[in-house]
């Protein structure tokens, strides 16, 4: 048995730990993620489900992730036939995040046929279990390449004309305006952000590429600052629905899981899901992490 197993027996079998009083205390001088592993496999076993840790699975499971730590079963399902219904890797709250490797460890798991679940320790050792998914945000906006040529060039020459204002522009645009997910209808007019008033002009720099992309897959982006984001995304028309996505870009997103923690509960409060964007070559991939328990 792994020394957490041990632990759990002494707890729930009342087997006597094999070294004496002084056994715990010698195993977390050998390595100290024992006290992490502990409350783990406490918690995620309490509700009689089985979890399993990776060192007994090498057979079964030639190649997991390094980071995964145990695989967990549902109640009902038979553990020596069934693959198993989750991967659990395990954090501390202060651990420092490499989003580049999670988003990698989130991509094996899945592939491997399991759901990425993340247990978080506080230092009171209470847990939160995090679901993470890669999430796939798109609406129903029109598109600036759905438009007819003559509305592309009355939307530029109002650009051409427009007042620049701190970081933006104010259009005044008398016709309907055809593009509902760039602009903000303000001051009698429309009042464009740098971001909108480039991707309009064809002029987008290198920092617009994660906009460019939310807004070819017709989502509408406001910003995200009283929810702690760089945009909150709509499917839909503002006045139709609540936006679902709170997106962070990599360069922005949290640093430690305490941070997390904040941002999805955060998310969460307001009925939204909050998703880290990476970039990955020409495009980007959108992590979802969601509080489970």
């Amino acid at each position: 048995m792994s020394a957490e197993e041990v632990m759990f027996c002494h707890w729930y079998r009342h087997v006597p730990l094999p070294g004496g009083p002084d056994w715990f205390e010698q195993q977390l001088m050998v390595n100290e993620e024992l006290a992490k592993r502990t409350i783990a496999l406490d918690v995620l076993r309490n509700g009689g489900e089985r979890v399993v840790p990776v060192v007994h699975l090498a057979e079964r499971f030639p190649s997991l992730p390094v980071k995964t730590w145990a695989i967990r079963w549902e109640r009902h399902e038979a553990w020596t036939s069934h693959p198993g219904y989750s991967q659990v890797r395990l954090q501390r709250t202060q651990d420092i995040l490499d989003w580049r490797e999670l988003h990698q460890w989130v991509d094996d798991v899945i592939a491997s046929g399991h759901v990425a679940e993340l247990c978080v320790i506080d230092e009171e050792f209470d847990t939160t279990i995090y679901h993470l998914s890669k999430a796939q945000p798109k609406g129903s906006h029109v598109l600036i390449e759905d438009l007819s040529e003559a509305d592309v060039k009355s939307l530029m020459e109002a650009c051409r004309q427009s007042t620049a204002i701190e970081g933006g522009h104010f259009v005044s645009h008398g016709t309907t305006w055809p593009l509902p997910a760039i602009g903000l209808p303000h001051f009698s007019g429309r009042y464009l952000r740098g971001e909108e008033y480039r991707a309009i002009m064809g002029e987008e720099r290198p920092e617009d590429v994660l906009y460019a992309e939310l807004l070819s897959k017709g989502l509408l982006l406001r910003p995200g600052f009283k929810y702690g984001c760089r945009w909150r995304a709509y499917e839909e028309g503002i006045e139709v629905a609540h936006a679902p996505w709170l997106v962070q870009p990599e360069g922005d997103a949290p640093k430690n899981w305490e941070e997390v923690c904040l941002a999805v509960r955060l998310a969460e409060g307001v009925n939204k899901r909050w998703i880290c964007a990476q970039q990955s070559g020409d495009s980007h991939s959108f992590l979802n992490i969601q509080r489970f328990g």
